[in-house]
């Protein structure tokens, strides 16, 4: 009976002690984009955004990356600290309420309604390393469509593809690219706007 008392007691101590390495978690965030001027046509509209399609892997906090073609896999002490899904959809109503080029910016989880639509595809919010794993880059590719809510009509589309380098081979460089990439495509996604409501 001790030796069985004895076995318990060392395999809890044991397992008491195990230190696992800890998981960073790294946000999808830009800055304030304010347009300069207020010329946008837009103004005297509301504009509800939905929620960004997205492929699955850019649902989960796991943070994917792709190798040379065709290799994926997973940082395993790195993820990001909300699904990219629902952080890139903040990430667009953020920008364009700092924009003020719509009367009203609402999110999909508002219940008002909204004479206009932003809908956005994102195809590709990744980091690529190259075979060897001693370089990398990002790429972003996102497509926005303006829609008349009234007959559903899209009245104009925008796709940005993107890409840069990272400064480090790494996740923190991969996030801190992907957000540059971001905040340029939002930027884009503003003036596009702004000519799409002349």
């Amino acid at each position: 009976m001790k030796i069985v008392l004895s076995t318990f007691v060392l395999l809890f101590l044991a397992a008491c002690s195990t230190t696992y390495p800890a998981v960073t978690q790294y946000r999808i965030e830009t800055q304030s984009l304010q347009q300069g001027a207020n010329v946008s046509n837009c103004k005297k509209h509301s504009l509800k955004v939905a929620q960004v399609f997205v492929r699955s892997s850019l649902m989960s906090k796991k943070m994917k990356y792709v190798v040379g073609r065709y290799e994926e896999g997973a940082y395993n002490q790195s993820e990001w600290a909300e699904e990219p899904n629902r952080a890139l959809t903040n990430a667009i109503v953020k920008s364009l309420r700092d924009a003020d080029l719509f009367e009203t910016v609402t999110s999909y989880k508002s219940t008002s309604t909204a004479e206009y639509a932003l809908e956005s595809s994102v195809a590709e919010f990744t980091q690529h390393f190259s075979k060897d794993e001693k370089s990398s880059f990002v790429k972003l590719d996102i497509t926005f469509m303006l829609v008349a809510n009234v007959n559903g009509k899209v009245l104009a589309s925008k796709r940005i593809v993107k890409e840069m380098p990272t400064k480090s081979a790494d996740s923190k460089g991969g996030v801190a690219a992907l957000n540059a990439l971001l905040q340029e495509s939002l930027r884009e996604m503003q003036a596009w706007i702004v000519e799409s409501c002349k």
